[in-house]
This record gives structure tokens, sequence and C-alpha cells, in this order.
């Protein structure tokens, strides 16, 4: 049976040169992906597993269910994460500032000049445009996230049931059927018989 390997630290061997990208690819992320921390992903798993190679897909992914899970928006949650891992507390610091920044300058900018030019036809089509764009990044990590989940029986009955409420019961919160879902994980591990899930290799002579 494979063994996990497990997330590769370089946490206070990172060169100051290591840190200033951490900051600068968090500032290219948060300054150029449109539509929140979701939207974000694609773009982070671009840098970071396929372009600079600091995660692997299964690493990737496992920060990402620790950052849902978390406390906070899902971009700054990855950024500290992988800040850490790769350049320490320094560069969990920088990395948050980078994803940062660039959301708090445009927020402000948009709060002062918005109300004088929302009712523009070019404004509302640009953002009517922006809405397809993000749609389109967050269907393809759903489909991507889809493709790696291992199905059950269990797990396809909570993905309906989670999608139900969250179509038809507005009252509920999104924070209850992450949670929920996590103890259905929990529970049914728990309650799996003992060897279940494990293999066993024949010896040939």
């Amino acid at each position: 049976m494979e063994q996990k390997k497990l997330i590769t630290y370089t946490a206070g061997h990172a060169p100051v040169r290591k840190q200033l990208l951490l900051f600068w690819i968090f500032f290219i992320i948060g300054a150029f992906t449109i539509g929140g921390g979701y939207a974000m992903i694609l773009m982070m798993k671009r840098y970071l597993v396929e372009q600079y190679h600091w995660l692997k897909d299964e690493e990737f992914y496992d920060m990402l269910g620790i950052s849902q899970v978390t406390p906070g928006p899902i971009a700054v949650n990855m950024a500290t994460f992988v800040g850490y891992t790769q350049g320490g507390v320094l560069g969990s610091v920088l990395a948050t500032l980078g994803v940062s920044i660039p959301a708090v300058a445009v927020i402000i900018i948009i709060a002062v000049f918005f109300p004088g030019f929302k009712d523009n036809v070019w404004v509302q089509r640009f953002f009517a445009g922006v809405i397809v764009g993000v749609v389109a990044q967050i269907a393809t990590i759903v489909l991507d996230l889809g493709k790696r989940q291992k199905w059950t029986i269990v797990s396809a009955v909570v993905c309906a049931a989670s999608l139900v409420i969250l179509f038809f019961v507005h009252q509920v919160s999104p924070i209850w059927l992450i949670l929920g879902g996590g103890l259905i994980g929990i529970a049914v591990e728990a309650f799996k018989p003992r060897g279940a899930g494990t293999t066993t290799t024949k010896r040939t002579s």
C-alpha cells in the first residue's frame, strides 16, 4: 500500500528571492482574478502546482479543503498556508499581503468612483461578461474536484442533499453543510468494518 507523501516544507530555508516571489505570485493572483476565492483556485493551481511545482495535485486539494473549513476567505487562507510551507512566517505574511493588497485597493477605487458610472451601459455589459467568465472558471474547478472525489453511495447522497438544501432552503448556512459533511465522513470511517479498504498481496514462489 502506497504511503501518502507529506508536503515538503522549506520554511526557514527560503532565500530572499523566493520570499519576494511568493509575494509577487499571490499579488498577481489577487490582482488578475475576478470572482472571489473560488475563481482564484484555477490560477493558484497553475502557478503553485504546474509552473513552480511547490505542491503536488493532492497536496493542493488538501490545502484547499483545509482553507474551506477554516475561518476567513479561501484565497487568504491558501496564501497564508502556502506561504508558511514555502517560506516560514515571513513567507506567510508576504503571500497573505500579496493576495490581499489588490483586492483592498480595487474595492477602495470602486467605492469612490462606482456610484458615478454604475448606470453606464458599457459598465453594465462589462460586468455581465465578467460574470460569464467567472462561472466558467468555477465550473472548471467543480468538474476537476468531482473527478478527484472517490465517490461512494454515501458521498453521492450527501452531495445531492447539500445541493437540494442550498437551492431550496436559503436559511441554512453553507457552514453547517460543510461541517455536517465532515461529521458524516468521520461517522462512516468510525463504523467501517475492520479490514475494509485494505489490500493484501499474494506472494508468488
